[in-house]
């Protein structure tokens, strides 16, 4: 492969998993305390994410921005990269821009929930989904966009976050490049280098990513069917919320599970639990809710 085969890079970005964001009711929620000064941090990260691209030679780097009430301070964004922002925006709408791109980075990651070592690990909703498994392996964040943007034949070849993360991904993805710039000592601490020093770390490594990939490029995530999704809720309301959807199994009180023989449809699957909706004060006494099945899913 070589240098001119890789023109477009993407990069997502989430927010738990940058250096000195350590906690989620402090840093990563956007009613913390120390979140803006968090957003600052995950995007001086990805800036130099973006100039370790260019120096490498790539021309273009789109910016998504994976974390649900907006991980990065938009000011303060590399004037060469592009944002893609906002919510509500359905799973494809993030994702599929993937697809467009040469390669994937992914900035910022945390490790699935239930990780012990893993700071702030969560598997989308921290508040709601206990775990996923994949194929009956459980699987985080990490290795579903990776499955994704394998499914356009695009390949994440770079990944940077807790030590946790790093090694998660890289069981999915031997030949992925990692910069573990922090080490979980519990879902709220954690042993960080310096903000100078994971920026540095970062940007020397994704450019030694992309000259390996260029050299021996790693492969998109691209397992065999058939499929097999599960989703282990924390309330058995929301396992009862999913249970109606078409093609959808019962597992047990929390699990619920979804098969097909294209990917896509799979990934598509995981949706986020029962929204509650305000209603009129006339019907106050009779409770609604809606699945986000029903609605675009913020991610």
């Amino acid at each position: 492969m070589g240098k001119d085969s890789i023109q477009k890079a993407a990069l997502v970005a989430d927010l738990p998993g940058a250096a000195g964001v350590v906690a989620h009711g402090t840093h990563s929620a956007d009613t913390g305390r120390y979140y803006e000064d968090s957003k600052r941090w995950l995007t001086a990260e990805v800036n130099a994410a973006v100039e370790g691209i260019l120096a490498a030679g790539v021309s273009e780097v789109l910016v998504i921005d994976a974390h649900e009430p907006g991980g990065i301070h938009f000011e303060s964004l590399h004037p060469a990269a592009r944002l893609l922002h906002g919510r509500p925006m359905v799973r494809r709408q993030m994702l599929d821009p993937l697809w467009d791109c040469d390669i994937v980075a992914l900035i910022g990651q945390h490790a699935r929930a239930g990780t012990s070592d893993g700071n702030q690990n969560q598997t989308w909703d921290i508040g709601a989904i206990d775990s996923i498994a994949f194929n009956g392996k459980p699987i985080g964040e990490s290795t579903i966009i990776a499955l994704w943007a394998g499914s356009g034949n695009t390949p994440v070849i770079f990944l940077s976050g807790d030590e946790a993360a790093c090694r998660e991904i890289q069981k999915e993805i031997p030949r992925i490049t990692t910069a573990a710039v922090k080490r979980g000592v519990s879902a709220g601490a954690e042993i960080t280098l310096s903000a100078h020093a994971s920026r540095a770390l970062i940007n020397r490594t994704i450019q030694e990513a992309i000259h390996a990939h260029r050299q021996s490029p790693v492969p998109p995530l691209q397992p065999g069917g058939p499929y097999r999704l599960e989703i282990r809720w924390k309330s058995t309301q929301d396992a009862d919320l999913q249970e109606h959807k078409n093609g959808c199994e019962r597992i047990d009180d929390q699990t619920v599970c979804f098969r097909s023989d294209n990917l896509l449809d799979v990934l598509n699957f995981q949706h986020r639990p029962a929204l509650k909706v305000p209603l009129p004060a006339s019907m106050a006494s009779t409770p609604v809710h809606l699945s986000r099945a029903d609605i675009p899913v913020p991610v």
